[in-house]
């Protein structure tokens, strides 16, 4: 379980800065207070079953995306929708994520986390 906790703390930090909502408005739309999203963030609780099916409606992700770094991923080509990336890019990714070691996998996830949040910077300058 405890896999599973910091996997959905690492998506959920992911999915707010790929989508820029604020953990106010998020806390607001699924009617808990901004400090419970918070300590869903930094995993020292997580959501009840109708908070986290209320979350992946919210941002349009299925379940296991938030909790399992395994196979469930959405397609290569929503993932680069979803992204801004080219489906190439994505699928290459993706390749080295099935083949690659732990410590590969976080740098990885540490580089799209950095990546999104350039691409949605720059999407906010404009």
């Amino acid at each position: 379980m405890n896999q599973d906790k910091n996997q959905f703390c690492r998506r959920l930090n992911q999915m707010l800065a790929v989508s820029g909502v604020e953990p106010g408005e998020l806390a607001c739309r699924l009617g808990v207070s901004v400090s419970t999203v918070n300590r869903w963030r930094n995993g020292s609780s997580a959501p009840d079953l109708y908070q986290f099916q209320a979350l992946t409606r919210f941002f349009g992700m299925p379940c296991e995306w938030f909790l399992d770094s395994g196979n469930h991923f959405p397609s290569a080509e929503e993932l680069a929708v979803r992204l801004g990336l080219r489906g190439d890019t994505v699928r290459d990714l993706m390749d080295l994520a099935a083949c690659a070691e732990k410590p590969v996998l976080d740098a990885l996830d540490d580089a799209v986390y950095a990546l999104v949040s350039a691409v949605s910077a720059a999407g906010d300058a404009e």
